[in-house]
């Protein structure tokens, strides 16, 4: 029964966060079948609130929401980045993994991919106690395109911006996650190359793109 009110409870954190809070649209982001038995279990429980078609997370509820969120879109960028799972398979495996991870392992997978704000697909990732301290393990499988040398190579994991408007103008150029990039100069701007361009980047900007190392090799 825990994993069914997991899941009921990410959803409704999923419906909230798209800004549609209806039981119609909570039930549309659920995987299993959100009924009416569950749902007296969670208001009972004090995890959600109801007002007419509305649903609400509690302070409890929310908590609890967050860490089922946090766990599955960690879970879905280790295997986009350090497994290189196919994206098609990435969601089904993260629905499974978010309710049985430990917290231990939770952790230790943040700050393997460096404490990722944001997953795979572009949502973001609630952060943990880990990312407050910005632990480090000795060395991250996710890292900075700062950090690379001239002549090392990269598969961008995921693109970090402050600005939106960066985003837009990188994803222009055909700068997203799964490219794979080459380090061609470091100084006076950071020059890359990828898939027949080639691009000069300010160090600001370098240093939101974030990678996985590949050795030279194209996959």
């Amino acid at each position: 029964m825990r994993k069914t009110f997991e899941e009921v409870l990410e959803a409704v954190w999923k419906a909230d966060e798209a800004g549609d809070s209806s039981l119609e649209a909570v039930r549309k982001r659920c995987p299993i079948d959100v009924t009416d038995e569950d749902l007296g279990v969670l208001l009972k429980r004090g995890l959600i609130t109801r007002e007419g078609d509305l649903l609400t997370l509690s302070y409890e509820g929310r908590k609890d929401a967050r860490s089922v969120v946090r766990r599955h879109r960690l879970a879905e960028s280790l295997f986009a980045t350090a497994l290189d799972i196919d994206a098609e398979k990435q969601e089904a495996v993260a629905c499974e993994v978010e309710h049985i991870l430990l917290p231990e392992l939770e952790e230790a997978i943040c700050i393997l991919l460096g404490h990722p704000s944001i997953c795979p697909d572009g949502k973001p990732i609630p952060p943990g106690r880990c990312c407050g301290a910005k632990r480090k393990l000795t060395s991250t499988v996710v890292v900075s395109l700062c950090d690379l040398a001239p002549g090392e190579r990269g598969r961008v994991s995921y693109i970090k911006p402050k600005h939106h408007e960066r985003l837009h103008r990188l994803t222009s150029f055909g700068l997203t996650p799964g490219t794979i990039v080459e380090v061609h100069q470091r100084s006076p701007a950071i020059c890359i190359r990828f898939e027949g361009t080639e691009l000069a980047l300010d160090r600001d900007v370098a240093e939101d793109i974030f990678l996985v190392k590949t050795n030279g090799a194209d996959s």
